[in-house]
């Protein structure tokens, strides 16, 4: 559930736009949702920092994408090998 208030972006970033500032909230939130562990299946992903995503149930770490742990691209790649 996001909290209501100013947006990250809005904290964080210059006038440099609604487009930017648009775009910046969208990469913060994509990083600070919590996603799904592909070791055990719970919703307990979270990013450790930029690239390293760690499970708080099980204790995972692996490396990912910046803003999401699984990427379009790695997707992509991981199909083309089977």
């Amino acid at each position: 559930m996001a909290k209501k208030g100013v947006p990250r972006a809005k904290l964080s970033t210059p006038k440099y736009g609604i487009k930017l500032r648009r775009r910046a909230e969208k990469v913060l939130a994509k990083s600070k949702a919590i996603y799904r562990c592909p070791n055990c299946g719970k919703v307990a992903v979270r990013r450790k920092f930029l690239g390293v995503w760690k499970c708080r149930k099980c204790g995972y770490e692996f490396a990912g994408g910046a803003w999401e742990p699984f990427t379009p691209l790695a997707a992509h790649a991981e199909r083309s090998l089977e």
